[in-house]
């Protein structure tokens, strides 16, 4: 079995098909954008399915999808694992699912990666660390800052504030998990 295609021949060998296809700039998502269609989906299922296999994880993939993103859910024993330190794990398969069927389809989609309700808590512990942190702010007219999150924890962050006439938001820090500062809106 020849490992190096093209080195018996003398010419060089071909790029892997990872390497070829590149990934569109991360653009934000306009709204009435569809956020997904079937392509984008299996490219996602896909990916998920190669990367749970190669780690050994024995888990059942389901679709769960509505107008605003792409959610799998994974069903299965091996799943507290990637539950564990606060969600870890599942926000790691989560992000490198995403880069990798991003490359694979030229252009940017963003899976959401559900296991056992843990998106539902966490988006409602962190909506209620917005709210407590912005009455913090409203009392001292002091700005505060939030804990280091992923993108995704500071995008529910920002969200749940964005109504808020008293506060705004902004990200801080440089890297995957930044801060989210929580500020009294200038006058």
């Amino acid at each position: 079995v020849q490992t190096d295609r093209g080195a018996a021949s003398g010419e060089p060998a071909p790029e892997p098909v990872r390497r070829t296809a590149t990934a569109a700039p991360s653009a934000p998502r306009r709204s009435g954008e569809p956020v997904l269609d079937e392509e984008a989906f299996a490219a996602v299922e896909s990916t998920l399915s190669e990367l749970l296999a190669a780690a050994g994880f024995l888990l059942e993939t389901r679709r769960r999808s509505s107008r605003e993103e792409m959610v799998i859910e994974l069903i299965g024993d091996d799943v507290e694992p990637l539950l564990a330190n606060k969600g870890e794990g599942l926000n790691g398969l989560e992000v490198l699912t995403g880069r990798i069927a991003s490359r694979r389809l030229g252009r940017a989609v963003y899976p959401r990666i559900d296991a056992e309700g843990f998106r539902d808590h966490q988006r409602e512990s962190l909506e209620e660390l917005a709210h407590r942190s912005a009455e913090e702010v409203k009392r001292t007219r002091r700005p505060t800052l939030l804990p280091p999150l992923s993108p995704g924890e500071r995008r529910l962050v920002h969200l749940a504030l964005a109504e808020d006439p008293e506060v705004e938001t902004e990200s801080e820090g440089d890297g995957f998990l930044k801060r989210v500062a929580v500020k009294p809106k200038a006058l």
